[in-house]
């Protein structure tokens, strides 16, 4: 299992908090869909569930200058990101979400 720290930013105004929600737009829940595509691991998973971890919380239309989480993952779960790449997987990683989740979220 590895450990991975993911330092963001977010402008919350289109958000209703970080916590995932069902049927509401959240940080934590766009962040948790983009990885679950990248990773090509199911959102039902019950063996690699993909769950971001936070140090702290917002509210709806919350902006965050430096929001930190982790997210712990399988090694050979992280190894499926690299593709084509010729870099470390924790790099591949951070790529692909950079392009991968809206502009709102940085």
């Amino acid at each position: 299992m590895v450990r991975l720290r993911l330092d963001l930013a977010y402008d919350g105004g289109a958000f209703y908090g970080w916590a995932r929600q069902p049927t509401l737009r959240t940080v934590q829940g766009e962040l948790e869909q983009a990885l679950h595509t990248i990773l090509r691991v199911p959102a039902d998973d019950p063996d690699e569930p993909l769950r971001l971890t936070v140090a702290g919380r917002t509210d709806t239309g919350v902006h965050a200058l430096h929001q930190v989480c982790h997210l712990d993952v399988g090694e050979a779960t992280l190894e499926r990101c690299v593709g084509h790449m010729s870099v470390p997987a924790p790099e591949a990683l951070f790529r692909r979400l950079s392009r991968m989740v809206p502009d709102d979220i940085a």
